[in-house]
C-alpha cells in the first residue's frame, strides 16, 4: 500500500509538472490533498507574484473632520457593495456605527447606546449580507441587529448562545464562532461553524482547544492561537500552536487541502520575556503565573490571514523589517506559495505602560483595492486603501 500511496504522489508531482511547467509538489493524507511549499516561492507561468500597493485613500482619526463625526477610533468594518465603509467602535457615549461612501466622505451614524431595539451596550461584529444590510453585533449580548443601509433598524434577532460573527458566505449562511469552558478539561473550546441566517443552526466542523490559564498546570505567553478567514469559495484555519499549516475547506466545512510551507522559526523576543516577568512579579497572582510559565523557544509561525476576489491567501509571519513591517506570504488560489509582501497593520499593546508586542487588525480586500486598519505612533487609528497591482 505504501508503494501504491509513493506512486500516486509520484504521478500528482508529475501532473502538475507538466500542467504548469514548474513542480508543485503535492502528497495526498487520508485522501486530503497537501500542498507542500519550501522557503522560496515557486515560480508559475502565467501566475503573477510581485504585488505593488499605492495609497489613494486614508480615513484617520486623528484628523478634525472625522472626530467631529463622532467616531473617536475604529475597531472593526466592513464594505457593501457600492464600497461604503462601515466602522463599529467597542464603546461609545453616543452612535457606534459610523458610513463613509467609496470616496471617504462621513454619510451618517446609527445605533445608538442603550438597552432598546437596535442600540448597543458594546460594539463588536459587523458584517454586510448580498442585500446590503448591516448585521451588528453586540459582544456582549445574544442577538444582533439588522439595520439597511440608511442605518434604518430592520430587525432584531435572539440567539441562543453568544455567537460572533466571522464572515458572511453568501446564500444566507455565515462563518460564526462560540466557546465555551471545559467543566473537567482545564481548556477553553472555541467551535467553528456554518450557520443558517438567523443562527439558530450552526453546523459544528471545527473546534480549537487553548489553555484555561487560571485551571492549567501552565501558563504558555504566546504559546499560539488560531487563525482564520474566508473567500467566496474556502474556509481557511490555521492552528499557530502547530507547524505551518492551513486548512482549507469548503463553504460546507468539509476539509479539501492543506497548505504546508517550510519556515524560518522566529525566537522569542528576550526583550518581550523580561517585560512580562517585571510586571507579573509586582503582585501575588503575576507571581503564581511565573511559576509555572512556559516560554516558548519560538514564536508561531504566523498571526494572521486575509484573502481575495481571486481566493490568493495572504499570510502574516512573525518574520519582520524594522519595527511594525511584516512579512505576508503570498499563496495561489491552489495554495502554492508564490511571493511576499511587507505590510503593517497592527496596534500595540502595552503592559503597564511599556510596549509588550503588537497584534494585527483587520485587512478587506475587494477587487483591486486592499483595505487597511493600523494604529500610528500617536496611538490614533487610520484605515488607508490602496490601489494593488500585480506583475
Amino acid at each position: 500500500m505504501r508503494n501504491i500511496a509513493l506512486l500516486m504522489s509520484f504521478l500528482l508531482l508529475f501532473t502538475q509538472c507538466n500542467r504548469r511547467g514548474t513542480p508543485i509538489e503535492k502528497i495526498s493524507e487520508d485522501g486530503v490533498e497537501v500542498v507542500l511549499n519550501h522557503r522560496e516561492p515557486y515560480s508559475l507561468p502565467g501566475v503573477p507574484a510581485a504585488l505593488t500597493l499605492k495609497e489613494v485613500l486614508s480615513i484617520d482619526t486623528e484628523k478634525d473632520e472625522v472626530l467631529n463625526t463622532g467616531m473617536s477610533t475604529m475597531e472593526s468594518f466592513c464594505l457593501d457593495r457600492e464600497s461604503n465603509i462601515y466602522f463599529m467602535m467597542r464603546q461609545s457615549p453616543g452612535n457606534f456605527i459610523y458610513k463613509f461612501d467609496a470616496s471617504g466622505k462621513f454619510q451618517i451614524s446609527f445605533g445608538r447606546k442603550g438597552q432598546g431595539p437596535g442600540e448597543f451596550e458594546w460594539g463588536g461584529d459587523i458584517l454586510v449580507d448580498e442585500g446590503n444590510r448591516i448585521l451588528a453585533k453586540d459582544m456582549t449580548k445574544e442577538k444582533f441587529v439588522v439595520f439597511n443601509k440608511d442605518g434604518v433598524l430592520i430587525d432584531e434577532v435572539k440567539i441562543g448562545k453568544n455567537i460572533s460573527f466571522v464572515k458572511y458566505l453568501g446564500n444566507k449562511k455565515f462563518l460564526t464562532q462560540w466557546q465555551e469552558r471545559d467543566p473537567v478539561k482545564p481548556v477553553y473550546r472555541n467551535h467553528y461553524c456554518i450557520s443558517n441566517d438567523t443562527l439558530s443552526e450552526n453546523q459544528d466542523f471545527f473546534r480549537y482547544e487553548f489553555d484555561d490559564t487560571s485551571r492549567s498546570p501552565r501558563y504558555r505567553p504566546r504559546g499560539g492561537s488560531l487563525i482564520i478567514g474566508a473567500s467566496d469559495m474556502n474556509i481557511f484555519i490555521g492552528p499557530a500552536a502547530k507547524d505551518y499549516e492551513i486548512l482549507v475547506f469548503d463553504l460546507s466545512g468539509k476539509l479539501l487541502r492543506k497548505i504546508r510551507k517550510a519556515y524560518v522559526p522566529v525566537a522569542f523576543p528576550e526583550e518581550d520575556k523580561a517585560i512580562l516577568k517585571k510586571a507579573l512579579g509586582r503582585s501575588s497572582s503575576g507571581q503564581a503565573l511565573l511559576q509555572k510559565a512556559d516560554f516558548p523557544a519560538h514564536l508561531p509561525p504566523f498571526r494572521y490571514l486575509f484573502t481575495d476576489d481571486q481566493n490568493r491567501l495572504y499570510v502574516m509571519t512573525n518574520e519582520r523589517e524594522g519595527e511594525r513591517n511584516y512579512r505576508y506570504d503570498i499563496f495561489s488560489n491552489e495554495g502554492a506559495f508564490i511571493g511576499r509582501f511587507l505590510f503593517d497593520n497592527v496596534k500595540m499593546n502595552y503592559l503597564q505602560g511599556q510596549k509588550w508586542f503588537d497584534e494585527p487588525i483587520d485587512v478587506v480586500v475587494k477587487g483591486d483595492r486592499l483595505y487597511s486598519l493600523r494604529e500610528k505612533d500617536t496611538g490614533f487609528k487610520v484605515l488607508t486603501v490602496y490601489k494593488m497591482t500585480w506583475n
